[in-house]
């Protein structure tokens, strides 16, 4: 473990797991994820251009980011984490930046409904649109990879259920940072690993969940994929914690992709919090994290760049 992890990890339990947990304006938490994001590390040459996305009852905002030398054609399609409650195209950007920039891909990070204004099925409904909107303007699904970290990465999986159940078709790959899939909550690390996360709020959780399904079930697989469809699924890379609460999401989600024929690769960090690959360029841990992700998503959307392309990053 690194020092700078270390540090991180103090902080993250004496400073933003207590307010979390006593944050009742989301409003307000998702300002200040966009204020951290603010001061995280963007790569040189990093470009955001707004796109408004269709959808039955309206538009969605959101961004394309891409670095350098991007690719047209290859796409990343990416959902932003928040419990479904907050987050952001903005808070994300980095994030979405840095993937970007180890892809040569362009990177979509739509800013989907949240809740509790717009419950389930909104925010799933609208994953939907931004996928189809990618297809309808000549993105071949070969060339569209899904990205989502936390509630982000349950839409992954979800997305991934429904194109198993619908007339959608498979992307060419999916990638999930510590991925919220089993709105049972179920996972015996909810109350394992309640003293160990540094980051998330164990007992908020399912307050958050609740905003969130209102009186959906909560085994509906749109919600929790856990429980969802995945014959013929694409290749799947999970990365989680071993020290966080939904540690067992991940395992889980693993296991139900394996049981199905996917080919899954679930990994797993020691000592890190809650979707660390958000400090990239500052922690090694997410560095070396992103590194993996992003030469996953490479092999399968076939964008491997120059290798003085590596090293001029």
């Amino acid at each position: 473990m690194s020092f700078r992890l270390t540090l991180l990890n103090l902080f993250y339990r004496y400073i933003e797991r207590p307010l979390l947990a006593r944050a009742t304006d989301f409003g307000s938490v998702g300002a200040r994820l966009d204020k951290q994001a603010a001061r995280l590390h963007e790569p040189a040459g990093t470009h955001a251009n707004p796109v408004r996305i269709p959808y039955e009852d309206g538009w969605i905002d959101a961004r394309w980011i891409s670095t350098g030398r991007a690719s047209r054609s290859k796409v990343i399609l990416f959902f932003h984490g928040g419990a479904y409650l907050f987050g952001s195209s903005t808070s994300h950007r980095p994030l979405a930046a840095a993937m970007a920039d180890r892809t040569r891909a362009r990177v979509l990070i739509p800013d989907y409904r949240l809740a509790p204004n717009h419950r389930f099925p909104a925010a799933i409904e609208d994953a939907v649109s931004c996928y189809r909107h990618l297809l309808s303007i000549g993105h071949a699904p070969e060339d569209i990879a899904l990205l989502g970290d936390s509630a982000g990465g349950g839409m992954v999986m979800a997305l991934l259920h429904l194109c198993g159940t619908t007339d959608l078709p498979y992307p060419a790959c999916a990638v999930a940072f510590s991925p919220w899939v089993d709105m049972t909550l179920s996972g015996a690390s909810h109350g394992r690993n309640a003293q160990r996360e540094v980051l998330l709020p164990a007992r908020r959780i399912p307050e958050a969940r609740d905003q969130y399904l209102g009186s959906a079930p909560t085994d509906d697989p749109r919600a929790s994929p856990v429980f969802g469809t995945f014959d013929g699924a694409p290749p799947v890379l999970i990365q989680a914690s071993r020290a966080e609460i939904l540690e067992d999401d991940a395992r889980a989600m693993a296991a139900t992709l394996s049981r199905q024929g996917v080919d899954v690769q679930l990994d797993f960090w020691e000592k890190t919090p809650h979707c660390w690959q958000h400090l990239q360029g500052r922690l090694p841990e997410a560095d070396d994290a992103l590194d993996k992700a992003g030469a996953f998503v490479r092999r399968h959307l076939g964008t491997d760049p120059l290798e003085t392309d590596r090293q001029a990053r």
